[in-house]
């Protein structure tokens, strides 16, 4: 595998086990980090996986706005 189908697939995977509800966010970051120390990502990479989160973070509290004010 070539160094960047392994980033890619290392960046994709994280980002679609925040998604689904996988792995939780703050493990997700640390494993980004963790990648990049080790080369295996790179900054930009690190940037969508934060980017992703941030989006997440948002949808969920979106949603948890809409469920709360639908029981009201």
């Amino acid at each position: 595998m070539q160094f960047a189908d392994l980033s890619k697939f290392l960046t994709e995977g994280l980002i679609d086990s925040v998604n689904n509800g996988l792995i939780p966010s703050e493990l997700a970051t640390i494993y980004a980090g963790n990648y990049l120390v080790k080369s295996l990502i790179t900054q930009i990479q690190v940037i969508q996986v934060s980017d992703a989160i941030a989006a997440y973070k948002a949808a969920q509290a979106k949603q948890a706005t809409a469920d709360h004010n639908g029981l009201q």
